[in-house]
């Protein structure tokens, strides 16, 4: 009963500190309005201090690690969208910063560092491994600036086409806002997926023989759910094909991180794929997926595992293991060979 407490404070918490922010900015607009961005501002940097008893002293205390994993999931799509409603008629820079989702970003970001402190997790790092090779980096950043722009720049509509069809231009005046939202999403997904559950997850898995290919897989499938929300913005086939690329993405997400030990690779990473995406096609939505998706869709799939399946085997695993002893995640089995079977 004790630990069911801390999940209903952590939820009623956020639920009504959610209610009386949103109350307290539309009294903001009605009262005062001359003064209502400056006043809005205070808002939300009172929102960012309040987050933080609320992690420390109720989420914090939420100790299974499947309940950890709920809460982040739940709580981070709220914390990122609370920012958003308070200056939803406010038409000002704010209103900008908080609808493209920076603010949230650093509210979830700030708050999730206390409550993975209170679950004995430590900080991710910025600095690449001192034993990744340099040739395998190599190997990482080519493959990571190819994505990107085969990902943004192909135009082929059938296989035919694959290497030898490309559209460079900009279809957006939007710049501005587009490289902001593809900074958002690298930081806040890439935060929440490859520290907060993948950590979560490895913990789980600590005494496997496949731990980091059981974190992984999962990491994947967690992070291709938590695009099923995109369906209320765009066609339920095209989210289905998101989710697919998603969930192949995410794999291979978390193997670069778990190879390189960087927080910041993965950051740029996904930042430029959404960045160069979104300027090339002009928005961030996607249209109904024709037969030619669907058959690139499989292709990236494919090469997206097999590319994970090259980061996580043979000599790479020895830099994995090093990293996740400096993480304290470290396999507990006494055979901590990664098996493929």
């Amino acid at each position: 009963m004790v630990y069911f407490n801390h999940y209903f404070q952590s939820v009623n918490i956020l639920l009504c500190f959610f209610v009386l922010l949103t109350l307290e900015a539309a009294f903001i607009k009605i009262l005062n309005n001359k003064n209502a961005i400056f006043l809005l501002i205070l808002l939300t940097l009172y929102e960012l201090i309040m987050l933080l008893p609320m992690a420390e002293l109720a989420w914090g205390k939420i100790k299974n690690p499947i309940g950890q994993i709920i809460t982040l999931l739940l709580f981070a799509s709220l914390i990122v969208s609370l920012p958003e409603i308070l200056t939803m008629d406010s038409h000002s820079w704010l209103q900008v910063l908080n609808t493209i989702g920076i603010t949230g970003s650093i509210c979830f970001v700030i708050s999730s560092i206390v409550v993975m402190k209170s679950w004995h997790y430590k900080n991710p790092s910025l600095r690449i491994s001192p034993r990744a090779k340099y040739s395998v980096l190599a190997v990482i950043f080519i493959f990571i600036i190819a994505d990107c722009l085969i990902n943004a720049f192909n135009a082929a509509d059938n296989l035919g086409q694959l290497l030898t069809r490309w559209d460079f231009h900009i279809t957006t005046k939007h710049v501005t806002q587009y490289i902001c939202q593809g900074i958002e999403a690298g930081v806040a997904e890439e935060w929440l997926m490859r520290f907060c559950v993948l950590s979560i997850l490895l913990k789980i898995f600590k005494n496997s023989k496949n731990q980091v290919l059981l974190a992984v897989l999962l990491d994947g499938l967690l992070f291709g759910s938590i695009h099923l929300t995109n369906a209320l913005m765009q066609p339920l086939s095209a989210t289905i094909l998101q989710m697919i690329n998603a969930f192949a993405a995410g794999i291979v997400f978390a193997a670069v991180y778990l190879y390189t030990g960087s927080f910041l690779v993965n950051l740029g990473y996904h930042a430029v794929y959404d960045i160069l995406a979104f300027l090339a096609t002009g928005s961030t939505v996607m249209t109904v997926p024709h037969i030619f998706d669907w058959e690139y869709l499989f292709i990236t799939t494919l090469i997206y595992l097999a590319f994970a399946f090259f980061l996580l085997s043979g000599k790479r695993k020895s830099v994995i293991e090093y990293n996740l002893q400096q993480w304290g995640l470290e396999n507990n089995h006494a055979a901590s060979d990664l098996t493929f079977r």
